[in-house]
């Protein structure tokens, strides 16, 4: 029995959107993605994220594939209105988490730098 090899050019990831603290949060996992090559747009009510991976796995021989590294899109309207001017993303261990206050008024569209948080570092062992 073989697995298909094939990749999708783009994907659609799975999206969590939860409220919290006057914000709306979106966590999206992006297997393989790096912060230079994400590009989040906001307006008040719609997210596009679109990511590409310079790293693709084309040519390994999978077995089993539940996940893939590669090309991201995701489009959608959120549920509430947000202020884009205050947004911010951030990408750790492979989740793109996008931040937005909630608001009415909401503002105008805007494209929003991902940062990547930084690996912590391993503590320190003490002799015993």
């Amino acid at each position: 029995m073989g697995v298909e090899q094939t990749q999708s050019v783009e994907a659609t990831p799975p999206v969590n959107i939860y409220e919290g603290g006057g914000q709306l949060s979106a966590a999206v996992p992006l297997p393989g993605a790096h912060p230079d090559h994400v590009s989040v747009r906001l307006a008040p009510g719609r997210l596009e994220v679109i990511a590409e991976c310079k790293y693709l796995q084309e040519s390994q021989r999978y077995l089993r594939r539940d996940w893939q590294v590669g090309s991201w899109r995701l489009d959608l309207a959120l549920p509430r209105q947000v202020d884009p001017s205050a947004a911010r993303a951030t990408l750790n261990l492979g989740v793109l988490v996008v931040m937005a206050p909630l608001s009415e008024a909401g503002g105008p569209q805007r494209s929003i730098p991902v940062s990547e948080v930084p690996a912590a570092a391993p503590a320190e062992a003490t002799p015993a």
